[in-house]
């Protein structure tokens, strides 16, 4: 199941709706402690006991990638959870275009972005070779945060952001278990192709919600209703339903 990384669904719609820009975990480093001299003239070997968490690796928002170091002498989870975490430092120069949803890292969730290519492959062998770049033929549009309406191309690039949102501004959630009305920024990539087997018409659309947890996913109204009106569309054109 792991061998290769996921095709497309052979489906004839796909949406894929995800959240981006949340502090994420990404890598961990792992060492073993020395042997203390007393112990290293009973035994060869040079490091006593299993390997210690020293250092955690998060994709901040916009991609930017830090290292947590871990201190070693911690003892019980209990003393780990409530210590004061460290401070965050650069990891190398690793940037990416978003971070993860907080539990998923951003390179997991944008392959859905490969999907796309699907309908571009279908697209050149139907009308033959295009110009400009192939990646032309996605259509982008951005949906501002705290807005309705829907614009077209990307939103404007912004500066870094601090990950902690101010609980007064936003809804993530805690006063509202049971769906958020936070309006977060959004962007929609979407694609259509046809298949050279079937002659089906097929459409991939990918919806990134910046600031919007993972578990928020599912319960935000604004991803909701972005993604069910995607679906009656597909509805009204396929059934004529609506």
């Amino acid at each position: 199941m792991l061998n290769s990384t996921w095709d497309r669904p052979h489906i004839k719609h796909v949406i894929m709706a995800y959240g981006v820009d949340t502090a994420t975990e990404v890598g961990y480093e792992y060492r073993k402690r020395r042997e203390t001299k007393k112990k290293r003239a009973a035994n060869k070997e040079k490091f006593d006991g299993p390997p210690v968490l020293s250092k955690v690796i998060w994709e901040s928002p916009r991609g930017v990638l830090n290292q947590e170091h871990i201190d070693a002498s911690r003892g019980s989870l209990t003393e780990v959870l409530i210590k004061k975490k460290q401070k965050l430092i650069p990891f190398r120069n690793g940037t990416m275009k978003h971070s993860g949803d907080g539990t998923i890292p951003y390179i997991s969730l944008s392959w859905a972005h490969t999907w796309l290519l699907h309908a571009i492959r279908a697209q050149r062998y139907t009308f033959g070779k295009q110009d400009g770049s192939i990646l032309d033929t996605v259509q982008v549009s951005h949906r501002p945060e705290d807005e309705l309406e829907w614009r077209p191309g990307t939103p404007p690039e912004k500066l870094p952001v601090n990950d902690k949102r101010k609980k007064a501004d936003t809804d993530t959630g805690t006063s509202h278990p049971h769906g958020t009305k936070y309006k977060p920024e959004m962007v929609r990539f979407h694609n259509v192709g046809k298949s050279r087997h079937t002659g089906m018409e097929y459409s991939t659309t990918v919806i990134e919600a910046a600031g919007v947890e993972h578990k928020e996913t599912t319960r935000n109204y604004d991803i909701l209703a972005a993604v069910f009106s995607e679906i009656l569309i597909h509805m009204h054109d396929d059934f004529g339903l609506v």
